[in-house]
């Protein structure tokens, strides 16, 4: 099996193809060439077009952030359909979030969406966890003498930060605690900070959990967010819900009982390792690739 993920969306596509890499399959990555994030992409995708003979010589064409493909129109996508190629189109967000589903988008093999909720706008997707890196994972103990909390928001107004900080100026008047709001900063700046982190108050808005939440848990922090009703039945309670309303108590109360962070933060690495483990993500598309 050869397999070609299209686009890197939150390092997923790097990762998949590092989980191929070490099953002995050979995969690859090119990104979009004219993106506007990265201007060595379209170095990236000259280089690729170079050191591949045909476009056609791959068993599986997986694209991440489909709403955008190689070709305008996404007339790559017919192409590869023609000719009999098998397709897997990886929906992330603002992707599909509030859009309509393109017809020339409609007849591939397989539809996948990042989190549930999107499949409010692509019914026929199927759920596959972000994928993460689990290896070299080491469960942290004990907790800082003055709890610190993390608020990384990618989008404050979508986010609901100016909820989370209502909320915060309230707990500053009940509680000794260290906060900060992190934006624009480095990846490795987040991850060093949330690493050293007690609680990570991931949204109130979107309806799921976000990457942050990921990464909060892989780091021993216990994850705060909002979730829709209709979704909270997917998850076990390894997390702390929250919404406009019951903020300030939800945190107010982890803040005060060391023995339900002991709790979350266990049952927050038991659903990393089922759900998000990379390996098992990888394990589960080879299947649908295989259909």
């Amino acid at each position: 099996m050869k397999i070609l993920y299209i686009t890197d969306v939150c390092e997923i596509g790097r990762i998949l193809v590092s989980e191929a890499t070490r099953k002995n399959i050979e995969a690859y990555i090119v990104n979009y060439p004219w993106s506007v994030s990265r201007i060595s992409n379209f170095f990236d995708f000259l280089s690729f077009i170079m050191n591949h003979h045909s476009v056609l010589e791959f068993d599986i064409y997986h694209y991440n952030w489909p709403i955008t493909t190689l070709l305008p129109r996404n007339r790559d996508v017919v192409y590869l359909k023609r000719h009999d190629n098998k397709v897997f189109l990886h929906y992330h967000g603002d992707d599909i979030r509030g859009k309509k589903e393109r017809d020339v988008l409609k007849n591939v093999d397989g539809k996948f969406i990042s989190t549930p909720d999107l499949q409010s706008f692509i019914p026929d997707a199927e759920w596959i966890p972000f994928p993460y890196n689990l290896r070299g994972m080491k469960e942290r103990k004990g907790w800082n003498d003055t709890i610190r909390i993390v608020h990384a928001p990618s989008d404050k107004s979508r986010k609901g930060t100016i909820h989370i900080l209502r909320a915060i100026k309230e707990l500053k008047k009940r509680y000794t605690i260290d906060f900060e709001l992190i934006e624009k900063k480095p990846n490795i700046y987040v991850l060093e900070r949330l690493a050293a982190s007690d609680i990570v108050i991931d949204q109130i808005g979107p309806g799921w959990y976000g990457k942050v939440t990921l990464e909060a848990v892989y780091s021993g922090a216990v994850p705060c967010f909002y979730v829709r009703d209709d979704l909270s039945s997917l998850l076990p309670d390894f997390y702390v819900p929250i919404t406009e309303e019951n903020i300030t108590e939800k945190i107010g109360e982890i803040i005060e009982h060391e023995g339900l962070r002991d709790k979350l933060r266990a049952k927050g690495y038991e659903y990393l390792k089922e759900y998000h483990d990379s390996e098992k993500v990888m394990e589960t598309l080879l299947k649908r690739y295989g259909q």
